[in-house]
């Protein structure tokens, strides 16, 4: 089949004051257009789908006028529900733009349009994914990475994510900040072996909450999905972020497995997370109903809040991406 339409934009600067020359069925529909030739076969019912933005004419009467016009120069019907061809209008101070394909985007929101959050990377497939559905919604991310060789060796993994997370990112350089965290993990399997991911969950957001001040951050970001591991029920994850005092976001959280491998294969990362290892450190029969007291004891007992605070304090920080 021809063109229906003229794609792109059309002059309309006249139309701001006279709303009759939105569409001009001579400049812009003709019944060559619509009417194929050849094998293919003719359209016979279109529909208008109109919008509007800063004109003084409403979007009922564009599609009303444009109709009309592909009505007479090409005698096809109007067939709003179920119409052979479809032809967007989009009205603007500036012009309009006629069209008759709709390729699908990423949706969401402009990136900045968000505060900013503080994406917790592991190396594994899920977090980047978390982190680019974040600035899916208009977030900027800063990454923060928690080293904790030899339980586990995935800052190069994590480092070439976040390559993959600036390609993404309009042109802004994302901030991505690695802590060792060795220490910590060796006093908690030390003292609580059972319960050693999730007092190093929480130990994580202390930490975390730090570097949020100094990113600015408005809250931070994981890559859990409910019951995935043994680790992320809903009993251990209220027991892993009572009382921390910042906002935690799961975007993953109702997603399975499949779609969160679907989407990083979409964005980029899945192959550079598909190999990494898993965390030696976590005990061969984890904690998986931990109560929320039993842990927030468990946690003053370690100081955990002063080993945050001495690790906070060995945090390097590197800029990923190219600035615009």
């Amino acid at each position: 089949m021809t063109e229906a339409v003229r794609s792109g934009p059309v002059a309309c600067s006249e139309s701001v004051e006279r709303p009759d020359s939105v569409i001009s069925s001579d400049s812009v529909i003709s019944s060559d257009s619509v009417i194929s030739s050849g094998s293919d076969p003719a359209i016979w019912t279109f529909a208008i789908r109109p919008r509007r933005f800063g004109v003084p004419f409403s979007s009922g009467e564009i599609g009303r006028r444009a109709g009309e016009a592909v009505r007479l120069a090409t005698g096809a019907a109007v067939n709003l529900n179920d119409p052979q061809l479809e032809i967007f209008i989009e009205a603007r101070r500036e012009g309009a733009y006629i069209f008759t394909d709709v390729v699908p985007g990423l949706g969401g929101l402009p990136l900045g349009s968000q505060g900013r959050m503080l994406a917790l990377i592991s190396g594994g497939i899920d977090s980047p994914v978390a982190a680019w559905m974040m600035m899916r919604r208009g977030c900027p991310v800063s990454l923060l990475h928690f080293d904790s060789r030899p339980f586990a060796d995935s800052i190069d993994q994590s480092k070439r994510c976040a390559e993959v997370l600036a390609e993404w990112s309009c042109g802004r350089k994302i901030n991505f900040i690695t802590i060792p965290i060795k220490r910590g993990i060796e006093k908690i399997q030390m003292h609580h072996p059972r319960a050693t991911c999730i007092l190093c969950r929480r130990l994580m957001y202390r930490i975390a909450a730090q570097v949020m001040e100094r990113e600015r951050a408005l809250g931070l970001v994981t890559g859990y999905s409910l019951g995935q591991v043994a680790s992320q029920t809903a009993e251990n994850i209220l027991a892993e972020q009572a009382a921390i005092g910042v906002p935690v976001y799961h975007p993953l959280i109702a997603m399975d497995k499949l779609e969160i491998i679907n989407l990083a294969r979409k964005i980029g990362t899945y192959d550079v997370t598909a190999e990494t290892k898993p965390c030696t450190a976590v005990p061969s029969k984890p904690m998986t109903r931990a109560r929320r007291e039993e842990i927030l004891l468990a946690e003053e007992e370690l100081d955990l809040v002063g080993i945050a605070r001495s690790l906070a304090a060995e945090a390097t920080e590197i800029g990923i991406g190219d600035c615009a």
